[in-house]
């Protein structure tokens, strides 16, 4: 009678995963239902032995791939100001990195998507064209300055000094919520911080019987 079962491979063996075609450390064994599953580069996927082959015996074509550390200055939902476009503001709605390997060098690229905020504009704009708004607590003002403003610029909302108002507050309470999500889902202090300055804004409104 043999004894208990061994894995094939042990931690530290070099294998190669040829569902992909790429190379890798054993960096953890389990065994679940008497079979091993290995995990490679601390990666949190576990594959099964007859996937793997130890790189000394594979025979077959391999993918050479790298490991990229790309620093992200924004997070989504900051405002800040882009190159060209003067002292519009904009809201970062998004961001991807775009990757250029050629046989004589290579580079990273980040491309932010963003919003402006008195018109809706969206645009796309290389990270070196993003500019911070360093001081936050002035930021906070100039963005509810803007949403006020934004009823003035767009064209339906000069039918009337009525409409210019719901639209002005329709933007004060479309920037609370955003805040509020941003808040709930990260947590910072800085996004409570304008929630309240637009609960501010609005509360002096209403004491001066500006809403509607």
């Amino acid at each position: 009678m043999g004894g208990p079962k061994q894995p094939k491979f042990s931690l530290g063996d070099v294998v190669v995963n040829t569902l992909y075609g790429t190379v890798g450390t054993i960096t953890d064994i389990q065994q679940v239902d008497g079979a091993f599953l290995y995990e490679i580069n601390h990666s949190h996927s576990l594959f099964m032995e007859h996937t793997l082959v130890l790189l000394s015996e594979f025979t077959g074509d391999l993918w050479i791939t790298e490991e990229i550390e790309i620093e992200l200055p924004f997070f989504l939902g900051e405002i800040v100001r882009v190159k060209d476009y003067g002292h519009d503001l904009f809201k970062i709605i998004g961001v991807r990195t775009e990757i250029y390997r050629y046989q004589d060098g290579g580079w990273e690229e980040i491309i932010y998507e963003l919003k402006r905020l008195f018109d809706g504009l969206e645009i796309e704009a290389n990270i070196d064209d993003v500019i911070s708004l360093t001081d936050y607590e002035e930021t906070s003002v100039i963005i509810l300055q803007d949403v006020i403003l934004s009823a003035i610029v767009k064209p339906h909302a000069l039918s009337s000094p009525q409409q210019e108002k719901i639209e002005s507050i329709d933007g004060l309470l479309d920037l609370y919520n955003d805040y509020k999500r941003l808040y709930e889902w990260f947590g910072d202090e800085q996004y409570k911080h304008v929630m309240e300055l637009v609960l501010n804004h609005l509360h002096g409104r209403a004491d001066k019987k500006e809403l509607p």
